[in-house]
């Protein structure tokens, strides 16, 4: 949780804004109380997103949506309102990480566990199926791990069965590596779609990694329509179930009640259902939740004089007359035996009578609201590359090769010319014919060199996870952990678009041979996007870092920049 930004509302309905709990795409995501003392998570799109009439609809949709869904694992509507300028949903409020964000810090999880999610997650489809819906986005940052079991959320692009979609022609909807072969193709999407996506969730709950591998969007598309998922990790009393989820064929599939009958009683039950470092988590999650809640609804107050006679208001304080630990010590520190009364001096007496007497001491503001940060246990300073999260790559050797044998075939026919005229291409006298000609063959020369390297050369790899971003080539790696970037963001259009960061120290990567950095705006352009490919490659890459950048790069990522 994150305190409001000026630029944030403090209430959304009836419900009254208390801190942030992230930022997507679509809008912002905040901890509401109701009147009543309810707490719920509201989220409330962006105001130029709401003046997008079929965006309007969509968000109605999933409203709609979500509302017609029960049972006991999905996190239930609690109330919404599509109508309003700025469109929000609030929902029931899950004090527990994602299972992306458990995995990622902590690992595969263990059978055990595994059953118990699987065995929430298909009885939550069974509500989703009976509602008649396809959920059609079931990814592990769907997933949130609660105290007592999972909880499925985002029916964003889920769609009625019977119901009409609202996507165009040749786009389509989902988190490539979780979403189905039927999804990948553009065929008829239905209930086995969402079982072949609890399947890929499952995988990457055992073993930290989806069946399907971490690289680029295009290689997973055609591994999940084309290839084999990679099962050698999962345990071996998983493994036959989530290979039949994992069927290419819809049909194949088990239904969610045939999972039920597969798992067995293995739902969660109580906190035991998770490891003990995750339970720590949502106990820590519970406990900022209370404190967070328990906000009073007033003003904070003005400063006043005071007395030692006054009395105590409740309330924040804004101001005291001593620092909060001394007067805590104060406060808590047993009262002084009293002291033998002097005989009164009228000598001193008189002189303190006409003396000015202070009315208080000096007022002291209170420490200012300072931004929680992360403890040393979680801001490493190393970024881990083996562990979740996904990597990118630059490309271009194709092309590089063939401006190679293009450059040697130029070459090769200077060459013939020049014996054909008498001379050797890079021997003998230079006359003034002879030198423009060498000069070209010079130029051709230096080019197929440098198109060779290009060849031979490592692509340069970016890493983004939990930990932050590292940049690899060459054997060396850039590494820059989150707590040292203040923002991140994609910039540019087509070849030029680039990952820019800026540090929190207000300084500038510098540039090295193996990885070149540009300045832009006081940041800093640390890995071409625009280098992943053409221009389909680009723009699904793209897309695939600004997913991972809201993922993993909460509260730094600016989704505004071009």
């Amino acid at each position: 949780m994150q305190p409001l930004l000026a630029s944030d509302p403090t209430t959304v309905g009836d419900y009254r804004l208390l801190a942030r709990l992230g930022r997507g795409a679509m809008g912002g995501v905040y901890l509401g109380r109701s009147r009543g003392g309810r707490v719920v998570a509201v989220k409330v799109i962006r105001a130029d997103l709401a003046e997008d009439p079929e965006f309007r609809e969509r968000f109605r949709r999933e409203a709609d949506a979500a509302r017609a869904v029960g049972g006991f694992w999905t996190a239930a509507v609690v109330n919404a309102d599509p109508d309003a300028e700025q469109p929000w949903l609030a929902t029931e409020y899950v004090p527990g990480p994602t299972l992306h964000q458990a995995v990622a810090d902590h690992g595969a999880l263990p059978e055990a566990t595994v059953r118990s999610l699987g065995a929430g997650l298909a009885e939550a489809l069974v509500a989703i199926h009976n509602a008649e819906l396809v959920h059609r986005d079931l990814k592990p940052a769907n997933v949130l791990l609660g105290p007592d079991g999972p909880r499925v959320i985002d029916f964003g692009i889920s769609r009625a069965m019977t119901g009409q979609s609202l996507t165009a022609t040749g786009i389509f909807l989902g988190t490539p590596g979780f979403f189905s072969p039927e999804q990948t193709l553009g065929d008829e999407v239905g209930p086995p779609s969402d079982v072949f996506s609890l399947g890929a969730v499952l995988v990457f709950a055992a073993t930290g990694c989806g069946p399907f591998g971490e690289e680029s969007t295009a290689s997973m598309l055609y591994k999940v329509a084309h290839s084999d998922p990679d099962l050698s990790q999962v345990p071996d009393g998983l493994r036959d179930l989530l290979a039949e989820c994992l069927d290419k064929d819809p049909a194949a599939r088990p239904t969610p009640s045939q999972m039920l009958d597969r798992i067995g009683e293995t739902s969660p039950q109580g906190s035991g259902w998770l490891p003990q470092t995750i339970t720590a988590v949502i106990a820590q999650h519970a406990t900022e939740l209370q404190r967070t809640a328990q906000v009073p609804d007033t003003a904070p107050p003005q400063p006043v004089p005071a007395s030692p006679q006054a009395p105590k208001k409740g309330g924040t304080q804004a101001y005291t007359q001593a620092p909060p630990v001394a007067a805590a010590a104060a406060s808590s520190a047993p009262a002084p035996a009293p002291a033998p009364t002097p005989k009164p001096n009228p000598v001193s007496a008189s002189a303190s009578a006409s003396a000015p007497q202070p009315i208080r001491d000096k007022i002291v503001p209170s420490p200012p609201h300072k931004r929680p940060t992360q403890s040393q246990e979680q801001r490493p300073d190393r970024v881990r590359t083996d562990g979740p999260g996904p990597e990118f790559r630059t490309r271009g050797r194709v092309s590089a090769a063939m401006w190679t044998v293009v450059f040697a075939l130029l070459l090769a026919g200077a060459g013939y010319l020049a014996q054909e005229m008498g001379f050797r291409l890079f021997q003998g006298t230079v006359t003034e014919g002879r030198g423009v000609f060498r000069l070209g063959a010079l130029l051709l020369l230096i080019g197929a060199v440098w198109s060779f390297c290009r060849v031979v050369a490592p692509s340069l790899r970016l890493k983004v996870n939990a930990d932050g971003i590292a940049v690899h080539r060459f054997g060396f790696t850039r590494e820059l952990p989150w707590h040292q970037v203040s923002r991140v963001g994609v910039a540019g259009r087509g070849k030029s678009t680039s990952l820019v960061v800026w540090m929190a120290d207000g300084t500038v990567p510098r540039s090295a041979l193996w990885h070149r950095v540009r300045s832009y705006h006081g940041g800093a352009r640390i890995y071409p996007v625009g280098a992943t490919g053409g221009w389909i490659s680009r723009r699904q890459e793209s897309r695939r870092l600004r997913s991972a950048l809201e993922q993993y790069a909460r509260g730094r990522y600016d989704s505004r920049m071009l």
